[in-house]
């Protein structure tokens, strides 16, 4: 698949437009004034996506494209494999790329890495870049911002966007976390917990709390389907910290009607990062984890 092709099935064929924006008085039909800010627009649907300051550069859907593959570096990734698409009608957008050099093995089964960038058209997101695997088993998801040091990761829509020291390859910070984040999951898989334990009740809380004083008919539905994802993934890939993380990812994959951007960085993703904080930090407790 080429970039152009790639780019028209995720609906990231079109182009973005800073405008300069005017206030009109409808009492005076000559009063058209300019002011200092701007608005982007879509090319293609006229659609307005957002004010945006006179700083705020513009980044076009396929300069990102070769932006991210360039950062992946040549021959890493696969395009047929990969994804991409908008949110809010452009004001925001996803790519979400294969990363074939390297294929996690996670002791029960591998799983499948991405390098996935959010941006946006409208000013509310900088370009962010981050990790996730897709195990093969279920498809669950686990977006983890790569931890940068420099955050060169993240980058403002300046522009600083066109420095030529912004493209530096991100393989080496991609494959760090990658094997990071299969030595921890390997290490989940190897220690048992009970599912009546406590703690797995206090990580099935982050989705519905059962320390709430009041439950509503709502509140019954979700703990009732998130606690049944976590028996079931218990059942299947063990009693183990891994299981029940796998339990909290089916469920916000699957039963939560959770877009996959806020699964990437959103929503979706705080509740995820809070379960595995959680466990890393009970499996310390019991010294299961240096």
């Amino acid at each position: 698949m080429n970039k152009e092709t790639f780019l028209a099935n995720g609906g990231l064929n079109f182009t973005v437009s800073k405008v300069p924006m005017h206030t009109y008085n409808t009492k005076y039909e000559d009063d058209y004034n300019a002011t200092k800010f701007f608005a982007t627009v879509n090319d293609s649907s006229g659609e307005a996506l957002g004010p945006v300051r006179g700083a705020y550069t513009v980044m076009q859907n396929k300069d990102l494209l070769d932006l991210v593959l360039d950062k992946i570096g040549s021959d890493n990734y696969d395009l047929e494999k990969s994804d991409c698409g908008t949110f809010d009608k452009g004001r925001k957008v996803y790519m979400f790329i294969n990363y074939k050099k390297m294929k996690t093995n996670w002791a029960q089964e591998d799983a499948d890495c991405y390098v996935y960038a959010l941006s946006s058209h409208d000013g509310s997101q900088r370009l962010t870049f981050g990790i996730a695997n897709k195990i093969h088993s279920c498809s669950n998801m686990f977006g983890l911002l790569m931890n940068d040091k420099d955050r060169n990761h993240i980058m403002k829509h300046t522009k600083q966007m066109d420095d030529k020291s912004m493209s530096s390859s991100l393989e080496n910070l991609i494959e760090n976390n990658l094997k990071g984040v299969a030595s921890l999951m390997r290490t989940m898989q190897c220690h048992k917990i009970e599912y009546s334990d406590t703690f797995v009740s206090d990580v099935i809380d982050l989705i519905a709390n059962s320390k709430n004083k009041i439950k509503t008919a709502k509140w019954h539905v979700r703990r009732a389907s998130i606690e049944g994802c976590v028996m079931s993934e218990m059942d299947t890939k063990g009693d183990t910290y891994y299981g029940l993380f796998n339990g909290i990812t089916n469920y916000l994959t699957h039963n939560a009607n959770i877009r996959l951007i806020d699964n990437i960085a959103g929503k979706g993703s705080k509740i995820s990062n809070q379960a595995l904080q959680m466990i890393v930090k009970q499996m310390r407790e019991t010294k299961c984890l240096n």
